[in-house]
């Protein structure tokens, strides 16, 4: 069966600040430093749940895998009328073999962590899927020993 969108309007930069906020409260003893970077507060016409449930993903992703500074990035980009959202770590990166298979379910690469990395490896196929449904665009940039950059766009709808 297919999933059913209820879609309705809200203002993506200020779920994105909430979920950082309840992120930071989670994390705060672990001393991680999560910054949100925007220039104004943007609003779309989507699934509200969904698009959370996307954007936690890429954040607690971001949070496992970041480097020995635990500093992770988040930047609200407007083009046009695109918004993309990009949640950026300092950790190891991912391998340019790796890449093309980082969004299929369960698929989980194998390698020793420096923190305990708990999942289910169905992260970022759940991005996939939230944003495909929305019709928008997800990616990552990333090399290794440099980080990941994972990124997802929609259609601002005013």
């Amino acid at each position: 069966g297919k999933e059913v969108l209820n879609v309705a309007p809200f203002n993506l930069t200020e779920m994105i600040n909430i979920a950082i906020k309840r992120m930071r409260e989670m994390v705060k003893n672990l001393g991680y430093k999560i910054e949100f970077e925007y220039d104004k507060q943007v609003n779309v016409i989507a699934d509200e749940t969904k698009i959370y449930q996307a954007f936690y993903n890429l954040l607690i992703n971001a949070i496992n895998y970041t480097g020995f500074d635990k500093i992770v990035e988040v930047h609200q980009i407007v083009e046009g009328d695109t918004v993309k959202i990009e949640v950026k770590d300092t950790g190891e990166g991912v391998s340019e073999e790796n890449l093309p298979y980082i969004w299929d379910r369960y698929y989980k690469i194998e390698k020793t962590h420096k923190r305990a990395v708990a999942g289910t490896g169905i992260g970022l196929s759940i991005v996939k899927s939230v944003i495909e449904m929305h019709g928008g665009k997800y990616g990552v940039v990333s090399k290794t020993n440099e980080g990941s950059t994972f990124w997802f766009s929609l259609n601002i709808k005013n």
